[in-house]
Protein backbone atom coordinates (compact mmCIF):
# COMPACT_ATOMS: atom_id res chain seq x y z
CA UNK A 1 0.00 0.00 0.00
CA UNK A 2 1.32 3.11 -1.02
CA UNK A 3 -1.03 5.20 1.25
CA UNK A 4 -3.79 4.56 3.79
CA UNK A 5 -6.52 3.92 1.63
CA UNK A 6 -9.99 4.53 1.87
CA UNK A 7 -10.40 0.17 2.00
CA UNK A 8 -8.63 0.70 5.25
CA UNK A 9 -10.26 2.96 6.37
CA UNK A 10 -13.29 1.46 6.71
CA UNK A 11 -12.02 -2.07 6.45
CA UNK A 12 -14.54 -4.71 7.46
CA UNK A 13 -18.16 -4.40 7.13
CA UNK A 14 -18.71 -2.11 10.20
CA UNK A 15 -18.05 1.58 10.48
CA UNK A 16 -16.84 1.42 13.69
CA UNK A 17 -14.01 -0.17 12.35
CA UNK A 18 -12.16 2.50 11.59
CA UNK A 19 -11.27 3.25 15.13
CA UNK A 20 -7.98 0.94 15.26
CA UNK A 21 -6.48 1.81 11.60
CA UNK A 22 -7.13 5.85 12.45
CA UNK A 23 -5.59 5.32 15.96
CA UNK A 24 -2.34 3.79 14.68
CA UNK A 25 -2.09 6.66 12.49
CA UNK A 26 -3.27 9.50 13.69
CA UNK A 27 -1.10 12.81 13.80
CA UNK A 28 -2.17 14.29 16.90
CA UNK A 29 -2.31 18.07 17.84
CA UNK A 30 1.61 19.71 17.29
CA UNK A 31 3.28 19.68 20.32
CA UNK A 32 7.12 21.03 21.63
CA UNK A 33 9.14 17.58 21.71
CA UNK A 34 10.62 17.20 25.33
CA UNK A 35 14.43 17.18 25.51
CA UNK A 36 14.61 13.40 26.19
CA UNK A 37 11.61 11.37 24.88
CA UNK A 38 10.80 8.21 26.87
CA UNK A 39 9.96 5.60 25.00
CA UNK A 40 8.64 1.73 24.89
CA UNK A 41 9.13 -0.68 21.94
CA UNK A 42 7.50 -4.16 22.21
CA UNK A 43 8.68 -7.24 19.89
CA UNK A 44 7.34 -10.55 19.97
CA UNK A 45 7.77 -14.06 18.17
CA UNK A 46 5.13 -16.56 18.68
CA UNK A 47 4.99 -20.46 19.21
CA UNK A 48 8.00 -20.26 22.04
CA UNK A 49 12.00 -20.31 22.07
CA UNK A 50 14.09 -23.37 22.85
CA UNK A 51 14.17 -23.68 26.62
CA UNK A 52 14.99 -26.08 28.79
CA UNK A 53 13.98 -26.48 32.58
CA UNK A 54 17.17 -25.59 34.30
CA UNK A 55 21.40 -25.25 33.85
CA UNK A 56 21.61 -29.14 35.04
CA UNK A 57 19.61 -30.11 31.63
CA UNK A 58 21.82 -31.79 29.20
CA UNK A 59 20.84 -29.50 26.19
CA UNK A 60 20.96 -25.81 28.52
CA UNK A 61 23.82 -24.75 26.64
CA UNK A 62 21.50 -24.52 23.75
CA UNK A 63 18.58 -22.37 25.76
CA UNK A 64 17.18 -19.09 24.69
CA UNK A 65 17.95 -18.44 28.80
CA UNK A 66 21.34 -17.26 29.81
CA UNK A 67 23.31 -18.62 32.69
CA UNK A 68 24.36 -17.07 35.41
CA UNK A 69 28.04 -17.09 36.13
CA UNK A 70 29.76 -15.02 39.29
CA UNK A 71 26.61 -13.01 39.44
CA UNK A 72 26.99 -12.07 35.78
CA UNK A 73 24.46 -13.52 32.50
CA UNK A 74 26.12 -15.88 30.40
CA UNK A 75 24.40 -16.08 26.89
CA UNK A 76 24.53 -19.04 24.99
CA UNK A 77 24.78 -19.51 21.02
CA UNK A 78 21.20 -18.72 20.22
CA UNK A 79 21.54 -15.11 21.95
CA UNK A 80 25.02 -14.12 21.94
CA UNK A 81 23.84 -11.00 20.24
CA UNK A 82 23.01 -9.78 23.84
CA UNK A 83 25.96 -10.67 25.42
CA UNK A 84 27.87 -7.17 24.84
CA UNK A 85 24.84 -4.90 26.23
CA UNK A 86 24.90 -7.69 28.91
CA UNK A 87 27.88 -6.93 29.78
CA UNK A 88 27.63 -3.39 30.15
CA UNK A 89 24.67 -3.69 32.50
CA UNK A 90 21.66 -2.70 29.86
CA UNK A 91 19.52 -5.94 29.78
CA UNK A 92 17.24 -8.08 31.96
CA UNK A 93 15.77 -11.60 31.61
CA UNK A 94 12.40 -12.73 32.90
CA UNK A 95 11.34 -16.14 34.03
CA UNK A 96 7.92 -17.03 35.78
CA UNK A 97 5.39 -14.51 34.25
CA UNK A 98 2.48 -14.79 32.71
CA UNK A 99 -0.99 -13.37 32.49
CA UNK A 100 -2.85 -15.85 34.40
CA UNK A 101 -6.09 -14.62 32.54
CA UNK A 102 -4.73 -16.21 29.47
CA UNK A 103 -3.06 -19.89 31.35
CA UNK A 104 -5.53 -22.20 30.36
CA UNK A 105 -6.76 -20.35 26.84
CA UNK A 106 -6.38 -22.35 23.42
CA UNK A 107 -2.52 -21.96 22.74
CA UNK A 108 -2.33 -20.72 19.92
CA UNK A 109 -4.49 -17.53 21.12
CA UNK A 110 -2.10 -16.15 23.24
CA UNK A 111 -0.31 -13.75 21.14
CA UNK A 112 -3.93 -11.87 21.07
CA UNK A 113 -3.26 -10.62 24.84
CA UNK A 114 0.59 -10.55 25.20
CA UNK A 115 0.52 -6.60 25.13
CA UNK A 116 -3.18 -6.60 27.05
CA UNK A 117 -3.21 -9.59 29.76
CA UNK A 118 -7.11 -9.92 29.04
CA UNK A 119 -8.33 -13.11 27.56
CA UNK A 120 -9.09 -13.03 23.79
CA UNK A 121 -11.62 -15.70 24.15
CA UNK A 122 -13.54 -13.35 26.78
CA UNK A 123 -16.87 -10.93 25.76
CA UNK A 124 -14.34 -7.98 26.00
CA UNK A 125 -10.66 -6.82 25.43
CA UNK A 126 -8.18 -4.05 27.17
CA UNK A 127 -6.43 -1.78 25.39
CA UNK A 128 -2.69 -2.76 24.80
CA UNK A 129 0.53 -1.03 27.23
CA UNK A 130 1.32 0.82 23.76
CA UNK A 131 -1.87 2.56 23.06
CA UNK A 132 -2.21 3.01 26.80
CA UNK A 133 0.77 4.84 26.99
CA UNK A 134 0.05 6.72 23.56
CA UNK A 135 -3.17 7.64 24.88
CA UNK A 136 -1.22 9.72 27.68
CA UNK A 137 1.57 11.40 25.90
CA UNK A 138 1.26 10.86 21.94
CA UNK A 139 0.21 14.20 21.49
CA UNK A 140 3.79 15.15 21.93
CA UNK A 141 4.64 13.30 18.27
CA UNK A 142 3.11 13.64 14.77
CA UNK A 143 2.42 9.49 15.24
CA UNK A 144 0.81 8.75 18.70
CA UNK A 145 2.37 4.47 17.82
CA UNK A 146 3.53 2.61 15.24
CA UNK A 147 1.81 -0.74 14.47
CA UNK A 148 4.14 -2.90 12.67
CA UNK A 149 4.42 -6.58 11.85
CA UNK A 150 6.27 -8.73 9.31
CA UNK A 151 2.96 -10.77 8.13
CA UNK A 152 0.69 -7.31 8.48
CA UNK A 153 -2.99 -6.76 8.80
CA UNK A 154 -5.47 -8.16 11.28
CA UNK A 155 -5.83 -11.59 11.47
CA UNK A 156 -9.14 -13.04 13.67
CA UNK A 157 -9.80 -12.58 16.83
CA UNK A 158 -7.39 -15.88 18.77
CA UNK A 159 -5.14 -15.74 15.45
CA UNK A 160 -4.06 -12.54 16.15
CA UNK A 161 -1.32 -10.33 13.43
CA UNK A 162 -0.53 -7.69 15.45
CA UNK A 163 0.01 -6.88 18.81
CA UNK A 164 -1.86 -3.64 19.22
CA UNK A 165 -5.25 -3.15 20.55
CA UNK A 166 -7.24 0.38 21.03
CA UNK A 167 -8.81 2.14 23.92
CA UNK A 168 -11.93 -0.07 22.71
CA UNK A 169 -10.05 -3.40 22.66
CA UNK A 170 -10.24 -3.51 19.11
CA UNK A 171 -7.13 -5.15 17.49
CA UNK A 172 -4.92 -1.94 15.80
CA UNK A 173 -3.84 -4.01 11.70
CA UNK A 174 -0.20 -4.06 11.77
CA UNK A 175 1.73 -2.44 8.80
CA UNK A 176 4.37 -5.00 6.85
CA UNK A 177 4.55 -2.18 3.86
CA UNK A 178 8.66 -1.05 4.33
CA UNK A 179 7.80 1.99 1.40
CA UNK A 180 4.50 2.67 2.53
CA UNK A 181 5.99 3.21 6.10
CA UNK A 182 8.57 5.24 4.65
CA UNK A 183 6.65 7.28 2.68
CA UNK A 184 3.87 8.09 5.82
CA UNK A 185 7.04 8.80 7.67
CA UNK A 186 9.48 10.96 5.73
CA UNK A 187 8.48 11.20 2.08
CA UNK A 188 7.50 14.74 1.56
CA UNK A 189 6.88 14.57 -1.75
CA UNK A 190 4.23 17.06 -3.20
CA UNK A 191 2.23 14.23 -4.62
CA UNK A 192 2.21 12.24 -1.58
CA UNK A 193 1.60 15.20 1.01
CA UNK A 194 -1.62 15.75 -1.63
CA UNK A 195 -2.88 12.51 -1.45
CA UNK A 196 -2.60 12.70 2.14
CA UNK A 197 -4.81 15.95 2.48
CA UNK A 198 -7.65 14.59 -0.39
CA UNK A 199 -7.72 11.17 2.07
CA UNK A 200 -8.15 13.15 5.34
CA UNK A 201 -10.69 15.55 3.46
CA UNK A 202 -12.56 11.84 2.34
CA UNK A 203 -12.23 10.60 5.61
CA UNK A 204 -13.73 13.44 7.73
CA UNK A 205 -16.49 14.02 5.32
CA UNK A 206 -17.27 10.16 6.08
CA UNK A 207 -16.92 11.02 9.41
CA UNK A 208 -19.57 13.70 9.24
CA UNK A 209 -22.35 11.30 8.10
CA UNK A 210 -21.28 8.80 10.50
CA UNK A 211 -22.10 11.05 13.39
CA UNK A 212 -25.16 12.46 11.50
CA UNK A 213 -26.65 8.76 10.93
CA UNK A 214 -25.64 7.82 14.74
CA UNK A 215 -27.84 11.31 16.46
CA UNK A 216 -30.61 10.51 13.85
CA UNK A 217 -30.71 6.67 15.05
CA UNK A 218 -30.60 7.81 18.74
CA UNK A 219 -34.03 9.75 18.64
CA UNK A 220 -35.59 6.57 17.28
CA UNK A 221 -34.31 3.50 19.34
CA UNK A 222 -34.79 2.52 23.49
CA UNK A 223 -32.80 4.02 26.63
CA UNK A 224 -30.13 0.87 26.52
CA UNK A 225 -29.52 1.04 23.01
CA UNK A 226 -29.22 5.45 23.40
CA UNK A 227 -26.26 4.46 25.93
CA UNK A 228 -24.64 2.26 23.29
CA UNK A 229 -25.05 4.78 20.28
CA UNK A 230 -23.83 7.37 22.99
CA UNK A 231 -20.72 5.53 23.66
CA UNK A 232 -20.06 4.99 19.93
CA UNK A 233 -20.67 8.58 19.33
CA UNK A 234 -17.65 9.28 21.87
CA UNK A 235 -15.68 7.05 20.21
CA UNK A 236 -16.43 8.50 16.64
CA UNK A 237 -15.61 11.94 18.01
CA UNK A 238 -12.14 10.81 18.97
CA UNK A 239 -11.48 9.84 15.21
CA UNK A 240 -12.64 13.10 14.22
CA UNK A 241 -10.45 14.51 16.42
CA UNK A 242 -7.65 12.70 15.04
CA UNK A 243 -8.25 13.63 11.30
CA UNK A 244 -8.27 17.32 12.85
CA UNK A 245 -4.88 16.77 14.06
CA UNK A 246 -3.78 14.90 10.61
CA UNK A 247 -4.60 17.35 8.85
CA UNK A 248 -2.49 19.87 11.07
CA UNK A 249 0.43 17.94 11.11
CA UNK A 250 0.30 18.05 6.68
CA UNK A 251 1.22 21.56 6.56
CA UNK A 252 4.49 20.50 8.88
CA UNK A 253 7.42 19.48 6.58
CA UNK A 254 8.21 15.61 7.34
CA UNK A 255 12.09 14.54 8.98
CA UNK A 256 14.50 14.26 6.05
CA UNK A 257 15.99 10.77 5.70
CA UNK A 258 18.46 9.19 3.40
CA UNK A 259 16.56 6.18 2.12
CA UNK A 260 20.12 4.65 0.56
CA UNK A 261 20.70 1.87 2.71
CA UNK A 262 17.11 1.07 3.53
CA UNK A 263 16.11 -1.64 1.63
CA UNK A 264 12.52 -0.45 1.30
CA UNK A 265 11.52 -3.50 -1.24
CA UNK A 266 12.65 -6.11 0.59
CA UNK A 267 10.30 -9.53 1.25
CA UNK A 268 9.72 -12.22 3.40
CA UNK A 269 12.22 -14.27 0.80
CA UNK A 270 15.27 -11.57 2.03
CA UNK A 271 14.25 -12.06 5.42
CA UNK A 272 17.45 -10.67 7.06
CA UNK A 273 17.18 -7.52 4.89
CA UNK A 274 13.20 -7.00 5.73
CA UNK A 275 14.05 -7.26 9.19
CA UNK A 276 17.04 -5.32 9.59
CA UNK A 277 15.40 -2.51 7.55
CA UNK A 278 11.86 -2.37 9.70
CA UNK A 279 14.21 -2.26 12.01
CA UNK A 280 15.89 0.69 10.84
CA UNK A 281 12.53 2.32 10.41
CA UNK A 282 11.86 2.38 14.39
CA UNK A 283 14.93 3.30 14.52
CA UNK A 284 14.80 6.35 12.57
CA UNK A 285 10.59 7.35 13.71
CA UNK A 286 12.50 7.42 16.77
CA UNK A 287 15.66 9.87 16.47
CA UNK A 288 13.44 12.30 14.53
CA UNK A 289 10.87 12.05 17.57
CA UNK A 290 8.24 10.99 15.27
CA UNK A 291 7.05 8.50 17.67
CA UNK A 292 8.06 7.02 20.95
CA UNK A 293 5.72 4.43 20.72
CA UNK A 294 5.93 1.33 18.90
CA UNK A 295 5.09 -2.78 18.71
CA UNK A 296 6.32 -4.90 16.10
CA UNK A 297 5.11 -8.74 15.69
CA UNK A 298 8.11 -11.05 14.57
CA UNK A 299 6.03 -14.11 13.99
CA UNK A 300 2.79 -14.46 14.82
CA UNK A 301 1.14 -17.70 15.51
CA UNK A 302 -0.59 -18.44 11.97
CA UNK A 303 0.69 -20.44 9.58
CA UNK A 304 1.93 -18.68 5.79
CA UNK A 305 5.20 -17.37 4.24
CA UNK A 306 6.75 -16.11 7.36
CA UNK A 307 6.27 -19.02 9.56
CA UNK A 308 7.85 -21.30 6.23
CA UNK A 309 10.68 -18.85 6.28
CA UNK A 310 12.52 -20.41 8.27
CA UNK A 311 12.37 -23.40 6.12
CA UNK A 312 12.67 -21.56 2.89
CA UNK A 313 15.32 -19.08 3.82
CA UNK A 314 17.02 -20.12 6.95
CA UNK A 315 17.66 -23.68 5.30
CA UNK A 316 15.88 -25.34 8.58
CA UNK A 317 13.66 -28.31 8.03
CA UNK A 318 10.74 -27.06 8.63
CA UNK A 319 8.63 -24.05 9.61
CA UNK A 320 8.61 -22.23 12.94
CA UNK A 321 5.63 -23.63 14.45
CA UNK A 322 6.84 -27.28 13.80
CA UNK A 323 10.41 -26.35 14.95
CA UNK A 324 8.86 -25.24 18.48
CA UNK A 325 6.89 -28.25 18.55
CA UNK A 326 9.79 -30.28 17.65
CA UNK A 327 12.01 -28.46 20.62
CA UNK A 328 9.31 -29.00 23.69
CA UNK A 329 10.69 -32.26 24.20
CA UNK A 330 14.10 -30.44 24.76
CA UNK A 331 16.38 -33.35 22.74
CA UNK A 332 18.99 -32.10 21.10
CA UNK A 333 19.41 -31.48 17.82
CA UNK A 334 15.34 -30.32 17.89
CA UNK A 335 16.72 -27.23 20.39
CA UNK A 336 19.63 -26.72 17.74
CA UNK A 337 17.15 -26.49 14.96
CA UNK A 338 14.84 -23.83 16.76
CA UNK A 339 18.19 -22.44 18.50
CA UNK A 340 19.12 -21.53 14.71
CA UNK A 341 15.76 -19.66 14.46
CA UNK A 342 16.36 -17.80 18.24
CA UNK A 343 19.87 -16.82 16.87
CA UNK A 344 18.45 -15.48 13.73
CA UNK A 345 15.65 -13.12 15.51
CA UNK A 346 18.60 -12.72 18.64
CA UNK A 347 21.49 -11.28 16.59
CA UNK A 348 18.69 -9.35 14.13
CA UNK A 349 17.76 -7.36 17.46
CA UNK A 350 21.18 -7.16 18.86
CA UNK A 351 21.78 -5.49 15.43
CA UNK A 352 19.29 -2.83 16.21
CA UNK A 353 19.66 -2.65 19.98
CA UNK A 354 23.52 -1.55 19.17
CA UNK A 355 22.56 0.97 16.71
CA UNK A 356 20.95 2.59 19.99
CA UNK A 357 23.33 2.15 22.28
CA UNK A 358 25.30 3.72 19.80
CA UNK A 359 23.52 6.72 19.40
CA UNK A 360 24.48 10.15 22.03
CA UNK A 361 20.69 11.14 22.95
CA UNK A 362 20.82 13.73 26.39
CA UNK A 363 22.72 12.31 29.05
CA UNK A 364 23.45 8.39 27.63
CA UNK A 365 22.04 7.00 24.31
CA UNK A 366 18.83 6.63 22.71
CA UNK A 367 18.73 2.83 24.10
CA UNK A 368 19.02 4.36 27.75
CA UNK A 369 15.92 6.06 26.95
CA UNK A 370 14.00 3.94 25.30
CA UNK A 371 12.20 0.54 27.20
CA UNK A 372 12.34 -2.86 24.74
CA UNK A 373 10.70 -5.49 25.30
CA UNK A 374 11.21 -8.82 24.03
CA UNK A 375 9.47 -11.78 24.44
CA UNK A 376 6.69 -14.80 23.21
CA UNK A 377 3.95 -15.67 25.47
CA UNK A 378 4.78 -19.39 25.09
CA UNK A 379 7.08 -21.39 27.13
CA UNK A 380 6.90 -24.38 25.12
CA UNK A 381 4.67 -24.23 22.07
CA UNK A 382 0.67 -23.88 23.21
CA UNK A 383 1.41 -23.87 27.07
CA UNK A 384 0.89 -19.96 28.11
CA UNK A 385 2.53 -20.26 30.95
CA UNK A 386 5.96 -19.19 32.50
CA UNK A 387 7.13 -16.65 29.48
CA UNK A 388 10.12 -16.25 28.43
CA UNK A 389 11.02 -12.48 28.39
CA UNK A 390 13.56 -9.97 28.40
CA UNK A 391 14.48 -6.14 28.78
CA UNK A 392 17.26 -3.94 27.51
CA UNK A 393 17.39 0.10 27.47
CA UNK A 394 15.46 2.22 29.72
CA UNK A 395 18.21 2.85 32.45
CA UNK A 396 17.50 6.59 31.89
CA UNK A 397 13.91 6.28 32.67
CA UNK A 398 14.59 4.42 36.33
CA UNK A 399 14.98 0.94 34.91
CA UNK A 400 17.29 -0.93 37.10
CA UNK A 401 19.16 -3.80 34.88
CA UNK A 402 20.43 -6.56 37.79
CA UNK A 403 20.55 -9.67 35.56
CA UNK A 404 18.56 -12.74 35.72
CA UNK A 405 14.61 -12.54 37.56
CA UNK A 406 13.35 -15.95 38.35
CA UNK A 407 9.77 -15.54 39.23
CA UNK A 408 9.28 -19.00 39.96
CA UNK A 409 11.51 -18.99 42.91
CA UNK A 410 11.14 -15.64 44.73
CA UNK A 411 7.49 -15.44 44.03
CA UNK A 412 4.69 -14.95 41.44
CA UNK A 413 3.55 -12.09 39.99
CA UNK A 414 1.45 -11.18 36.95
CA UNK A 415 2.99 -10.01 33.85
CA UNK A 416 0.80 -6.89 33.62
CA UNK A 417 2.92 -6.26 37.16
CA UNK A 418 6.00 -5.83 34.26
CA UNK A 419 3.77 -3.81 31.94
CA UNK A 420 2.76 -1.60 35.38
CA UNK A 421 6.62 -1.19 36.08
CA UNK A 422 7.12 -0.11 32.25
CA UNK A 423 3.66 2.85 32.23
CA UNK A 424 5.22 4.21 35.57
CA UNK A 425 8.92 4.82 34.57
CA UNK A 426 7.09 6.12 31.03
CA UNK A 427 5.60 8.70 33.46
CA UNK A 428 2.14 7.58 32.04
CA UNK A 429 -0.84 8.41 34.96
CA UNK A 430 -1.99 4.88 35.64
CA UNK A 431 -3.32 3.37 38.96
CA UNK A 432 -3.56 -0.10 37.36
CA UNK A 433 -3.33 -2.32 34.25
CA UNK A 434 -5.62 -4.85 33.54
CA UNK A 435 -4.93 -7.74 36.19
CA UNK A 436 -1.84 -5.85 37.62
CA UNK A 437 -1.34 -6.00 41.53
CA UNK A 438 1.57 -3.61 41.68
CA UNK A 439 4.94 -2.95 40.39
CA UNK A 440 8.24 -5.14 40.22
CA UNK A 441 9.99 -3.02 42.70
CA UNK A 442 13.39 -5.37 41.44
CA UNK A 443 13.96 -3.35 38.51
CA UNK A 444 13.13 0.13 39.42
CA UNK A 445 16.37 2.06 40.85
Amino acid sequence: MSEISRRQFLYGAGVSMILPRLESFAAPAIAKAASTPKRFLALYVGHGFAVTHNDEHPSSDLSWYPRVIEDKLKFGPSMAAMQPLADKGKVSVFRGLEHPQVASINGHSSADSFLTGSNPEGTSGSPSIDQVAAMAHGKATRFPSLVLGNEGGLGASGSSLTLSYNRSGRAIPSNNDLLALYNRLFNSDPAIIRKEKALYARNGALVDRVLESAKSMQRRVSADDNQKIGSYLESIRSVEKNIERMEAWSDTPKPEVDPSNLSLKATVNEPELFIDTMYDLIYLAFKTDSTRYATYMLQSMIDGPWNEMSKNALGLPTGHHRLAHGAAGSGRKAMENLGAYDKFQGDRMGRFLGKMADTPEGDGSMLDNTIVYYGTSNSKTHVNRNYPLLVAGGSNLGIKHCGYHNFLTTGKQPLCNLYMTFLQSLDVPAKSFSDSTGVIQEILA
